[in-house]
């Protein structure tokens, strides 16, 4: 929450869903895990990674590492 938000009563705030994504690119928001960026697991040479894109400008928003589960 942004220090205006806090100054703000809270009938007059906006409400987000925690879980949300925004691309700073093209301002594309879904949900984090059910939305509808593109996933790509990629091998490099340190070990697998995931890297998660916009579906609408195709920016990377994060690679990480890929865990086996």
């Amino acid at each position: 929450m942004s220090k205006a938000d806090l100054q703000r009563p809270a009938r007059e705030r906006t409400t987000r869903r925690k879980a949300v994504l925004f691309c700073p690119t093209c301002g594309h928001e879904s949900h984090a895990r059910r939305g509808d960026w593109l996933v790509e697991h990629r091998p490099t040479d340190e070990g697998d990674v995931v890297a998660v894109s916009c579906p609408t400008c195709e920016t990377t928003l994060t690679v990480e590492p890929a865990f086996c589960g």
